[in-house]
C-alpha cells in the first residue's frame, strides 16, 4: 500500500520551521518527510514544531526521522516540538517512550508560547 505523504514547511520566524506532514508517515512514505527535513536541518535551526495533525498513521521508519530530528536539534541546542499527535499515532509515542513528554504539545499555538519563552529567557539571559 503505498499512500502519498505530503509535507508542508513554514519558516515561523529566523531558525524557527513549522513543518506539517500529512497522511502516512511509513516504510513506503519516510524519505519524502527526511527529504523536506535535510535541508532545514542542515542551517542549524532553533527549532522545529512538528505538527502531526495531519498524520494518521506513523511505522518504525516514520518514527526514525522523528528522533533523527529531534536528536540533530538538541545537538545544535535547539528546540523541538511536535503538536497535535491524533490518539493512534500519540500511542505509538507512548509506547516506545522515546519522547519527553515535554517535548509534546496539544497545539502548534502551544509550541508557540513555549518558543517565544524560552527566546525570551535566553534574550535575558544575554542581558544579564
Amino acid at each position: 500500500m503505498s499512500d502519498q505523504l505530503n509535507v508542508i514547511v513554514e519558516k515561523k520566524q529566523e531558525g524557527v520551521f513549522l513543518i506539517k506532514p500529512q497522511g502516512r508517515i511509513d516504510s513506503d512514505t519516510y524519505t519524502e518527510l527526511e527529504k523536506e527535513l535535510e535541508p532545514i536541518l542542515a542551517q542549524g535551526p532553533k527549532g522545529i514544531i512538528l505538527n502531526m495533525s495531519g498524520v494518521d498513521y506513523i511505522s518504525s521508519a516514520g518514527l526514525s526521522v522523528v528522533f533523527k530530528t529531534k536528536k540533530t536539534i538538541d545537538a545544535n541546542n535547539g528546540t523541538f516540538a511536535l503538536t497535535n499527535l491524533q490518539p493512534q499515532v500519540r500511542k505509538v509515542f507512548d509506547v516506545v517512550k522515546a519522547l519527553p513528554s515535554h517535548d509534546i504539545f496539544a497545539s502548534v499555538e502551544e509550541a508557540d508560547k513555549y518558543f517565544d519563552a524560552i527566546q525570551k529567557k535566553e534574550l535575558e539571559g544575554d542581558e544579564a
